[in-house]
């Protein structure tokens, strides 16, 4: 405040002091002047009217904590829900990881023994084609030597078989 506005409030206030002072003189007991009397009334009822307007204040702001206060209680209420869930589906993808794991294990023994049985098979199909190929060898050779024993039975012509086994010579 300026020094100019500080006096005149200082003078307002003595002249009012005066005016209280002149009015208790003239009258028996405690007296102020009207002015003084209608001031103190309507600073009376303006802080009256202020009071009101704070207690309204003050109800408009406790109903909204008790609104807050139950959107953060339900929000809590949420979050504990939320967190249950949470917790039940991160136990259920470990539990699940766990079965992949042993799913993938598995997988990687199967694949292991399906490429050892097929590298087996092919070794089999292999064996098989060679042991095809001498069996068609010894066939022919077999079918040869029949042939020769034809022959030489129609050459030898009336020689008793007995006499050509080996244990006779």
């Amino acid at each position: 405040m300026t020094r100019n506005s500080l006096l005149k409030e200082y003078v307002g206030e003595i002249e009012r002091l005066k005016a209280d002072l002149l009015a208790a003189r003239e009258k028996n007991g405690i007296y102020v002047s009207e002015e003084t009397w209608n001031q103190l009334n309507n600073e009376s009822e303006l802080k009256e009217t202020e009071l009101l307007e704070a207690r309204k204040q003050v109800e408009i702001v406790e109903n909204q904590m008790r609104n807050v206060r139950d959107e953060y209680d339900q929000s809590i209420a949420l979050l504990k829900r939320r967190e249950e869930e949470l917790h039940k589906t991160t136990t259920t993808l470990h539990t699940t990881e766990q079965i992949l794991r042993e799913c993938e294990a598995e997988l990687k023994r199967i694949t292991v023994a399906y490429e050892q049985e097929v590298i087996v098979r092919q070794a089999h199909q292999e064996t098989e084609i060679t042991l095809n190929s001498v069996a068609m060898g010894l066939k022919d050779v077999a079918t040869q030597g029949l042939r020769d024993l034809e022959g030489l039975f129609e050459k030898l012509g009336g020689i008793p078989i007995c006499f050509l086994s080996p244990t006779n010579n």
